[in-house]
């Protein structure tokens, strides 16, 4: 009985772990970003340091990730915030500066899950994941289709 109940807590263990990491849309924005020729940048590193150091200091724990496209002489750089829920990113919408100075055309709204649909509907997030183009309209375009076909 005692070996029943040992192998049922794990398995319990197992499906919950596969559910948590089921949950983050980071695997579709990244194939996709792939799909339209961009590759993961360690370039991007300082920037990602500085915005995890800003989520840090309000309570926020968050992964992101760095996607760039070289194209001829230009370079396109994405930024890909992965949040443990859309309560987090809804936080971090609201109190950071520098994430409304690159989202300018969307309003925060006082439901996470409403800011959540506004901002996919807008390209600029997929589930638990925000997206911070870069500030070039013309390559704007492009990553919010993107996102928005992710």
């Amino acid at each position: 009985m005692k070996k029943l109940s040992v192998v049922l807590a794990l398995c319990i263990i197992v499906v919950m772990a596969m559910g948590l990491t089921a949950c983050s849309s980071y695997n579709a924005l990244k194939k996709a970003f792939e799909d339209a020729g961009y590759t993961e940048s360690e370039t991007l590193e300082a920037i990602a340091e500085d915005i995890r150091e800003e989520a840090e200091s309000e309570s926020l724990a968050i992964t992101v990730h760095g996607m760039s496209k070289i194209d001829g002489l230009s370079t396109t750089f994405v930024l890909i915030v992965e949040f443990k829920s859309v309560e987090d990113m809804k936080k971090m919408f609201d109190e950071s500066e520098t994430v409304k100075g690159i989202i300018k055309d969307v309003q925060s709204n006082e439901d996470a899950k409403e800011l959540q649909k506004t901002l996919e509907n807008s390209g600029f997030a997929k589930g638990n994941c925000l997206v911070l183009p870069p500030i070039n309209p013309l390559t704007l375009n492009e990553v919010t289709n993107i996102v928005k076909n992710a």
